[in-house]
C-alpha cells in the first residue's frame, strides 16, 4: 500500500484512541500504518517476535469502517502479524474477544460517540488494557514519524471469527434474571452497535422493551450517537414520558457507553449512576473499594464510605481507569460520561 503524505497528522493521536476526520485527517493510508507500528509496539511490550503476536480486530457500523479494516488488516499482514477478525462488532465484543482468547492485543476501528464524518482507531494490549496517549499511543506515533519502511515477510496466520454467542452468554452468566423485576424500558442504540449488543441480552429479562434505533445504520439518520448531548436524548426522554416506562437507556455508536432516562423523563448523571451501582456492587463484595471519576460530586465517596467501602478517585478515561483497578483490586469504578 502507498503511503500519502500527511500519513497521520498529530492532531489525530488522543489521550485514549486514534480518531479525526475521515479524508481530511486520517484514511486508509493512516490505518495500515497504525496497524504495522502497532505491531512492532505490541512486540515489544510482549517481548515477542511480531510473527508471534495473536490480534483482535473489529469493527463498527460506520460506511468507512469496512475499507478502514481492510487497510488494517494489510498493515498487520505486512507486519508479519497474525490475527482474528470479528467483523462489525461492538467495542466491548472486542475487549471480550482479546480477554477471552487470551490475544496479545485488539485493534477496534470506530470513531466511538462522533459525527458520521469521523473515524478512529482504539488499540489495546493483552487483557483489553487499552493503550493510551501516556503509555503505548505515543510510541505508535514515535514509530509512524520514524518510517514505516517496507513490508516484513508477510504474516499467513489470519482467522474470522463469530464472538456474538459467547459474549451474549458470557454476559448472561453473571446476570440473574428472577432479580430483575418486571419493567418497561425505553432502549436507543442509534443507530450504532447497541441494538445488536444489547438487544439479545435484554430480550432474556423480564422486559417490555421498546425499541428506538436499534438497527445500525452509519447514516446516523435519526440523531448523532452520542447521548450525553442534550440534543441527541431528546426523543428517548419524551418517548419514556409518552409511554409511561420505568426506563430509558442509550448508547453511544461503539456501545461502550450508555445512559440512563428515569421514569419521569429525567437524565440521570453519571456520578449518581456511579453512586447506585457501587451500592449494588458493595453488597455482594462487602468492604471492596471503589474507584471514581474526579468530576463526580460527594454523592460517589459519601455512599461508598456509608455503605462500609473504601473509595479512591481515578483519572478520567478508561485507559487509565482499567489499570488502576487492577492494581488496586476494584470492584468497580464509574465515569461520568458513562463508561463503567
Amino acid at each position: 500500500m502507498t503511503e500519502q503524505a500527511p500519513l497521520a497528522p498529530p492532531g489525530i493521536f488522543k489521550a485514549y484512541d486514534i480518531r479525526g476526520l475521515y479524508g481530511e485527517e486520517m484514511d486508509e493510508t493512516t490505518a495500515y500504518a497504525v496497524a504495522r507500528a502497532f505491531v512492532r509496539v505490541l512486540g515489544r511490550l510482549r517481548e515477542k517476535d511480531p510473527s508471534d503476536l495473536r490480534i483482535g480486530l473489529g469493527r463498527d457500523m460506520r460506511l468507512t469502517a469496512p475499507a478502514m479494516a481492510k487497510a488494517f488488516r494489510e498493515g498487520l499482514i505486512d507486519e508479519s502479524a497474525g490475527f482474528l477478525d470479528a467483523g462489525m462488532v461492538a467495542t466491548e465484543m472486542l475487549y471480550f474477544l482479546v480477554g477471552s482468547r487470551e490475544l496479545d492485543g485488539g485493534a477496534m476501528i470506530t470513531a466511538s460517540h462522533n459525527p458520521k464524518a469521523y473515524t478512529g482507531i482504539k488499540l489495546v494490549r493483552e487483557g483489553a488494557l487499552a493503550l493510551s496517549g501516556d503509555a503505548g499511543i505515543g510510541d505508535v506515533r514515535r514509530e509512524i514519524e520514524g518510517g514505516i519502511g517496507p513490508p516484513r515477510t508477510r504474516g499467513t496466520f489470519s482467522e474470522e471469527v463469530d464472538v456474538w454467542d459467547d459474549f451474549h452468554r458470557h454476559v448472561l452468566s453473571f446476570i440473574d434474571p428472577e432479580a430483575v423485576r418486571p419493567q418497561k424500558v425505553v432502549v436507543d442504540g442509534g443507530n450504532g452497535m447497541g441494538g445488536p449488543m444489547v438487544g439479545p441480552i435484554l430480550e432474556q429479562l423480564p422486559l417490555e422493551l421498546e425499541e428506538m434505533y436499534f438497527v445500525p445504520d452509519g447514516e446516523f439518520p435519526d440523531h448523532e450517537p452520542n447521548p450525553l448531548l442534550e440534543e441527541n436524548r431528546r426523543m428517548i426522554i419524551a418517548r419514556v414520558q409518552e409511554s409511561g416506562a420505568d426506563l430509558g437507556i442509550a448508547w453511544d455508536g461503539d456501545a461502550d457507553r450508555c445512559f440512563f432516562i428515569d421514569g419521569d423523563g429525567v437524565f440521570c448523571d453519571g456520578d449518581f449512576v456511579c453512586a447506585l451501582l457501587a451500592r449494588a456492587a458493595l453488597a455482594k463484595n462487602p468492604g471492596a473499594t471503589i474507584l471514581y471519576d474526579p468530576r463526580s460530586s460527594r454523592a460517589v465517596p459519601d455512599l461508598v464510605e456509608a455503605e462500609g467501602g473504601r473509595s479512591g478517585l481515578s483519572r478520567v478515561g478508561h485507559a487509565f481507569f482499567k489499570q488502576r483497578m487492577r492494581e488496586e483490586a476494584a470492584v468497580f469504578r464509574g465515569d461520568v460520561s458513562g463508561h463503567c
